[in-house]
């Protein structure tokens, strides 16, 4: 007598199209909108223009990728444009202390920042939202304070500054030190346990914490690199500007965001990943050249944006993990 197979051993595992289309769309979206941008206006598309594309998408690549951690375990980091604001002053005010070394110094307060905040969150219970939108106003106030609500110029001894106003074989420096950050994110999520604790946590804290996850460690983790990137968003701006300024990040939060949703990390957590933040960051970089290739004015970019931001997150947004949206 012949046995009928086991239909469950010879089913092939279909492909998860859903995943595919998340991974790929963003990508796809990014070519097609480059492709557009250089039909109306070739010259964008040339070297030059694209290393000096690639220097200015820099700082909001940056921002994109340290807020895609809190977003990927279900939180959100609004203090990025703050840090990456005050980043610049206290490069200029903490120089005398310091000499040659601010930048490296000001980033290890940022990580350090970052860990307090993160420990606030998770010890006390508040909500990412209220306790990085504190921090937001508490930089933005401590950045004007120290600045006098004024512009200084970066000083010339300042080494990694210096460093990233320069380029290699004619590829900016920001752009290196950008992709040398990547890669060892990277390597932190995929071969640590840290990544996988990260998603475990944006698809549901009471099953990571189950599991043995350290919540806390994990959360304070993920908000100390948020703000380490964002230093370094400040510290490519200032290399590019050669000023400090109270403000200088001030029109990046929404960018930031943007960036995240549109690469294809769920805002509801536990989907997405640094390619997406990186696709993310050049899209929204790609945007603000298509608003001037199309004569938007610049007072009215924050309206295109803020329009991509509605539309991504609506279809981003996990609504049956979410259950009920408030």
């Amino acid at each position: 007598m012949q046995i009928a197979p086991d239909r469950r051993t010879t089913t092939r595992a279909r492909p998860d199209y859903a995943a595919i289309a998340r991974t790929l769309g963003p990508l796809a979206f990014l070519l097609l909108l480059v492709a557009a941008s250089g039909a109306v206006a070739p010259g964008v598309l040339q070297a030059d223009s694209m290393l000096g594309f690639l220097s200015d998408a820099a700082p909001v690549i940056a921002l994109v990728v340290g807020g895609t951690f809190p977003i990927l375990a279900g939180s959100i980091d609004l203090s990025v444009a703050g840090i990456a604001s005050v980043t610049g002053v206290l490069v200029v005010v903490l120089n005398p202390v310091f000499g040659p070394w601010t930048s490296l110094a000001v980033v290890l307060l940022a990580l350090a920042f970052g860990a307090v905040q993160g420990l606030v969150h998770c010890w006390l219970q508040l909500p990412s939202f209220i306790v990085s939108l504190a921090s937001l106003s508490i930089l933005t106030g401590l950045a004007l304070l120290l600045s006098n609500a004024t512009a200084e110029p970066i000083p010339s001894n300042d080494v990694l500054v210096g460093i990233l106003g320069n380029t290699v074989a004619g590829l900016p420096n920001t752009i290196i030190l950008l992709a040398v950050v990547v890669a060892l994110l990277w390597l932190l999520m995929r071969y640590t346990g840290f990544g996988r604790d990260l998603y475990a946590l944006g698809s549901g804290e009471t099953a990571a914490l189950m599991s043995g996850v350290n919540v806390r460690a994990t959360r304070t983790l993920i908000f100390m690199l948020s703000a380490g990137c964002a230093a370094m968003a400040g510290l490519f701006l200032v290399s590019v500007t050669a000023f400090s300024s109270p403000t200088l990040a001030g029109n990046l939060l929404l960018l930031s965001i943007v960036g995240v949703v549109l690469g294809g990390t769920a805002i509801s957590g536990g989907v997405g990943g640094l390619f997406a933040a990186v696709v993310g960051g050049l899209i929204t970089a790609w945007l603000r050249i298509v608003t001037v290739i199309v004569g938007v004015a610049p007072t009215a970019q924050n309206i295109i944006f803020g329009l991509a931001a509605l539309l991504a997150v609506a279809v981003t947004t996990d609504r049956k993990k979410l259950g009920v949206i408030k």
